[in-house]
This record gives C-alpha cells, sequence and structure tokens, in this order.
C-alpha cells in the first residue's frame, strides 16, 4: 500500500499537465494592481477552484482594490498552514509584445509567470493533492492578497489587515512568490518604504527681493546632503530619489517635495531610521522654511526566527530526500508579505513558488521544468513538518 507521500507525488505527477493549463490561463487574465475588476475576475475564478476542493472560502472587498480570497480546509487538532501568495502583477494589460504567454523552449515569458502566478498553482496543486491523500493532520489555509506590488497603498492597508486575521494561530507560513534560480529559499528580508519629505518656504522675487524668499529647493538639497550621510549598509541605506519644487527660475521657490527611500535590516534599524529622519527634518538652515515628513509606505522587515532556522531544515530535508538536492538559505534586499506573518512570530519560508527571472520587467520569465519539482519539495515539507510547530 503506498504511503501518503508516495500517492502525493504521483497525484502530482499526473496533475502536471492540468497545472500547466490553469497556468496559461490565469496568466492570460492579465491583473495589473490597479484594476481592481480584472484582479477580482481571478479571485473569483480561483474561489471557484477552492470551492470545488470543498475549501470554505471568503472573499473581502477593500477600498480602491481588487478581491482578496482566503480559503481552507477543515479543522485540525495541529495548529495550521498558511499558503500565502497575490492576485495582483506591476505589469500594464499588453505589456508583453508577443502575448501574455510565450514559450521559449524550458522557459515561459509573460506578465506575473514568474510573480506570482506560477507560485499560486503549486499551492493550490498542493492543496489538491494533500487533500486527494486524505491528508487532516492540520488545517490549510490559503491566502491571496490584490494589492502586494503597490505595497497595499491602494487598499490603505485593509489587505494586510485581512492577512493578519486569516494567519492567526499558524503554526507555519509558505510565501509562493518568485523563486530564485537555484531554488534557495529565503528565510529574512529587508524592509523598506518611500516617504514624502516636504519643504515650505515664501516665495519672492528672486531679482529685487531674494532676501524676502525662503528658498524651499535650497532647504531640501541640504536635508538630501544629510540623509544621505547617514547611509550605512549594514543596516539602512537611503535614496532621495525624486524632487519637485519651484515653480521658476526667477522666483524664489515657496516648495519642495522630495521622495525619500529607505531600506533596513531590521525593524529596529527602522525605528531608528525614523528618529534620524525626523531629527534632520526638525533642524531649520534656511530661515522661514518649515519641514514635514509624510508617512512611510513600505513593508516591515522579514526577520529570521529561531523557528524559521527549524522550518527551513524541514524544507531542505525534504528537498533531499526527494532526490532534488539540499538548498541553501538566502537573504533578499526586496520586500514581501511574509514580512507580516514573521512579524506575528510564525515562522515563515519566502520564494517557494516558481523558480525563475526577470520579475517586474519585459523579460520576466520561469522554468517550466520546476514546477513539478517545487509542487513535490513543498508538499513534502507539510508532510513531514514536526508536531511541534
Amino acid at each position: 500500500m503506498a504511503t501518503m507521500q508516495e500517492s502525493v507525488l504521483s497525484y502530482l505527477d499526473g496533475c502536471r499537465d492540468e497545472m500547466l493549463r490553469l497556468w496559461e490561463t490565469i496568466v492570460h487574465l492579465e491583473t495589473p494592481s490597479a484594476d481592481a475588476a480584472a484582479v477580482s475576475r481571478l479571485a473569483s475564478h480561483l474561489d471557484t477552484y477552492c470551492d470545488a476542493l470543498g475549501m470554505k472560502t471568503e472573499k473581502f472587498q477593500p477600498q480602491n482594490a481588487g478581491l482578496c480570497l482566503a480559503a481552507r480546509t477543515p479543522s485540525a487538532t495541529l495548529p495550521p498552514i498558511l499558503l500565502l501568495g497575490h492576485l495582483d502583477t506591476v505589469h500594464p494589460v499588453g505589456s508583453f509584445p508577443g502575448g501574455p504567454w510565450r514559450l521559449e523552449g524550458d522557459q515561459v515569458y509573460g506578465p506575473g509567470v514568474h510573480d506570482c502566478k506560477g507560485g499560486l498553482v503549486i499551492a493550490l496543486y498542493v492543496i489538491r493533492a494533500l487533500l486527494h491523500a486524505g491528508y487532516d493532520r492540520r488545517q490549510l489555509r490559503l491566502v491571496l492578497l490584490s494589492d502586494e506590488e503597490t505595497a497595499h497603498t491602494l487598499s490603505q492597508r485593509q489587505t494586510v489587515d485581512f492577512l493578519q486575521r486569516q494567519a492567526l494561530g499558524c503554526g507555519a507560513a509558505f510565501t509562493v512568490e518568485s523563486g530564485l534560480p537555484g531554488g534557495d529559499i529565503i528565510t529574512a528580508r529587508k524592509g523598506g518604504g518611500i516617504l514624502p519629505l516636504r519643504v515650505q518656504g515664501i516665495a519672492s522675487h528672486a531679482g529685487t527681493a531674494p532676501e524676502k524668499g525662503a528658498s524651499a529647493v535650497l532647504e531640501a538639497a541640504k536635508k538630501i546632503v544629510a540623509i544621505h550621510a547617514l547611509s550605512d549598509p549594514a543596516h539602512v541605506t537611503y535614496n532621495c530619489g525624486i524632487i519637485h519644487g519651484g515653480t521658476s527660475a526667477n522666483v524664489v521657490p515657496d516648495r519642495c517635495e522630495v521622495s525619500v527611500a529607505i531600506r533596513f535590516r531590521t525593524n529596529q534599524d527602522h525605528r531608528q531610521a525614523m528618529d534620524a529622519l525626523h531629527e534632520i527634518c526638525s533642524r531649520v538652515e534656511t530661515p522661514g522654511t518649515v519641514c514635514t515628513l509624510g508617512p512611510l509606505v513600505g513593508f516591515p522587515a522579514m526577520e529570521e526566527l529561531d523557528k524559521t532556522k527549524a522550518l527551513a531544515k524541514v524544507y531542505q530535508d525534504a528537498s533531499e530526500a526527494l532526490g532534488l538536492g539540499r538548498l541553501g538559505t538566502a537573504y533578499s534586499a526586496g520586500c514581501s508579505d511574509s514580512a507580516y506573518t514573521a512579524s506575528m512570530g510564525i515562522p515563515t519560508l519566502c520564494a517557494v513558488g516558481i523558480l525563475g527571472e526577470g520579475q517586474h520587467s519585459p523579460h520576466e520569465h520561469a522554468d517550466l521544468t520546476s514546477l513539478l519539482p517545487q509542487a513535490k519539495r513543498l508538499a513534502s515539507a507539510i508532510l513531514s513538518l514536526p508536531d511541534d510547530f
């Protein structure tokens, strides 16, 4: 009689063609973040799929963003496992001239094919295979968000609240974000975001009465120099990437706005960085000017918990036992929703989705040959998860 793992792996082998068809279908459903209707259509399509698996589903409509979807299997004694992904992409409709699904050998090109629609297919079929084999040790929860690519600004973070409500009580989380080319798993990520620095000055004629003015641009320039001097690659980096100010070359500018991007390794680094920015903002070097900072829009850092290391070992051991090699762990400078589950104390592995490269670019592509191996690694890790998670 086949073991549960043998049954799961065999089932996945038999589903390869179905997985490819679903993947192609959802890539053709192009879902730029700002197109709430398109994102909602994909959520509804996958809701029907989850319902057919017997999962209890919940759709959530945030303001100004598409539907989010949550689905779960029946309750169990051990803490649930969360599978996390997102429905939206960064690509406007029609961004890929050859069409949204283009095959070149073992590579497929298209909007979101790597980030992260291949991962959505993996999550759905892992759940399907586990249910087919009779897995009931833990509840499986699937959460798919609608505005991840905007750092949840469209919904004003309502989607983050939805995620954290769904994640309550989970013992482990796997984020089916873009997999790294070699298959290594991400156990920690930088946090980061963008905030506006605004300087208000006093307008005046630059030729006849410059002394009556207070240059917002001059004050902003001094603050930019001070901010860049704070950068420390080991902890926090800053970049003042966009500057808008003034109305005419012969008018002392009365306003200037600077977009400041920050990246930080830990959430303590983030707190210290914000304190430093507020201190710079409070200093007045050009009399008559006033500086204010807007809120940071972005992600917290995904910090590696002690149990994250243990979860990584479970996944690594599962990969090795399957004959798929011993994977490494990685630290990423990119941000993801994994940070929110990690901040809840849930051990989280990120980048267990489809392998590929080029996300957020016209060359985004994924490796077709990684579809089954990634699904098998995830399913085997879930099956072998110790009771103490």
